[in-house]
């Protein structure tokens, strides 16, 4: 005789694919012919811009575009020319799990540029992207919330309530934060901007209804070059502020909220006598929310009969419980040496690597490695470049039974010049780290008992003594003797549902 089950159904994304990989795109630049051959290469700079992203069964298809700049001194001149880098990229990742349903969040980042001379004619570009994919399918989790004519059949139920943590929506919205930015006197002799670059600083996030609100910063950094030839930086930021709709999403949700610049546009505007009043500043973003729901599932976790042999087919269901939530803010302070005397630092750019976990003494970490880049003024009044490698530790042991979802990024960077030929580079790595714990709750799937299989005869006594040889639950007891909880608490005095210890006296009386 199968029992009916009442089930518990509740809609979900569950996570397919978390990974990632290195890619090298590389090109080969000619000189225009109206512009003199390359002296000297000062550096090569450059963003990532994601255009589009797609799955299908087990594959996820990734384009976009490396845009940037070469810097470098043409011959028989002081001052600095670029070659435009715009670098188209696709690249296909391997992902199993992922299907053509799948929602994708995926984040590429440059991780190196490397531009050399081939000839006085001719530069090598080669580009390092960092592209990282998490994939979601939606799924649906039944679970068995009770068992029907339970006392027709004796049936004795064990409920658990399980803390899952799990993402149930996720929305990206595409945004441009634009302005005209007034120029400073000096700026106002700009003849044209060399490099650019935008970071997206995100600041309050507040969820109100279903709705996202999220408020940040655009920092703006540009090296430029003045029209007697000399070269100069400037900074800016842009507020910006947008509202994300988001389908089923409440206050009582974890919002988590990764923003990414697509494209970045500076445009000086000149008047009548060649002078830039202002600058018209535009930059296309991304913004993905990731929602994740905490709850308190209820579920029937095992089942017995006081009257008859059961057969129940039941499997593990895969959840997420939350462990914690916290943020770790890390110091860098790190020292690039130039070779020469330095009049002036124009910029300073830090590229995080991917986050990974690390083997330090006493257990394992987390750490980013770091790329730093300088661009100064020499002793000679000639334009320069620096880099060096360092690495952002966060000194957060491990647990080997726990996940770690870890999203990292550059905060108030700043930089002086040292003594002798060096450069002081100081940053903070902020590291939002959450961790999570993989745990497998019981789903029943049916449940049958027969009627001619009864678990005690006739001669069954009603009261049984046994001293225990080994720690036991009272529901293991309860089981193993077809009664109940209830009958053992009474029998022995217990009020509450504890572990009976090894070499105690239990009194298991039969069910009436």
């Amino acid at each position: 005789m199968e029992l009916g089950l009442e089930k518990r159904r509740t809609g979900r994304y569950t996570e397919q694919f978390s990974g990632g990989a290195v890619y090298e795109e590389n090109t080969e630049m000619i000189v225009p012919d109206n512009s003199p051959d390359v002296l000297r290469i000062i550096k090569g700079c450059a963003n990532v811009f994601l255009k589009d992203k797609s799955s299908r069964d087990g594959k996820t298809d990734i384009s976009g575009m490396v845009k940037g700049a070469v810097l470098y001194v043409a011959e028989g001149e002081r001052g600095l020319r670029k070659l435009d880098i715009s670098m188209p990229f696709a690249y296909v990742l391997d992902t199993p799990g992922v299907t053509p349903d799948s929602k994708l969040v995926v984040v590429a980042k440059l991780r190196s540029i490397d531009v050399r001379e081939i000839n006085p004619r001719k530069i090598s570009v080669r580009a390092g992207i960092d592209v990282a994919v998490r994939a979601y399918g939606e799924v649906e989790l039944e679970l068995c919330a009770d068992v029907n004519d339970a006392d027709k059949y004796g049936v004795c139920v064990r409920k658990t309530v399980v803390s899952t943590y799990s993402p149930i929506n996720l929305r990206e919205k595409s945004f441009i934060v634009s302005d005209d930015i007034e120029l400073s006197s000096k700026e106002c002799d700009m003849a044209q901007i060399l490099v650019c670059d935008a970071a997206l600083v995100p600041g309050d996030t507040k969820i109100i209804g279903n709705k996202a609100i999220v408020k940040g910063n655009a920092g703006i950094t540009y090296i430029y070059a003045l029209e007697d030839g000399e070269i100069a930086c400037g900074e800016y930021e842009l507020p910006f502020s947008q509202i994300i709709d988001i389908d089923g999403m409440d206050e009582s949700n974890d919002l988590r909220i990764a923003l990414n610049v697509t494209g970045i546009e500076l445009d000086p505007q000149y008047d009548a006598s060649g002078k830039a009043r202002y600058m018209t500043a535009s930059i296309a973003a991304t913004a993905v929310a990731e929602v994740f729901e905490l709850t308190d599932i209820e579920s029937v976790n095992d089942v017995y009969s006081t009257k008859y042999e059961l057969s129940v087919a039941s499997r593990d269901v895969s959840c997420k419980r939350l462990c914690d939530r916290k943020e770790k803010r890390v110091a860098v302070n790190e020292t690039v040496e130039t070779g020469m005397g330095i009049k002036q630092v124009l910029d300073a750019s830090v590229n995080l690597m991917p986050c990974t976990r690390r083997r330090e003494e006493g257990g394992e970490v987390l750490g980013c490695d770091a790329a730093i880049s300088v661009t100064y003024i020499g002793e000679d009044d000639g334009v320069y470049s620096a880099t060096r490698r360092t690495a952002a530790i966060c000194p957060l042991p491990l647990n080997s039974n726990l996940c770690y979802d870890v999203r990292s990024e550059v905060r108030g960077k700043s930089f002086s010049v040292g003594a002798g030929n060096e450069i002081n580079v100081r940053f903070f790595t902020d590291f939002d780290i959450t961790e999570t714990e993989e745990i497998a709750v019981p789903a029943i799937l049916s449940i049958e008992a027969d009627p001619e299989r009864e678990r005690r005869d006739r001669d069954t006594p009603s009261v049984i003594v046994k001293r225990l040889d080994s720690d036991c639950d009272i529901w293991s007891l309860a089981k193993e003797y077809a009664t109940t909880v209830e009958e053992i608490k009474l029998a022995n005095d217990i009020t509450e549902d504890i572990t009976l210890s090894c070499g105690r006296m239990v009194l298991i009386p039969r069910k009436r």
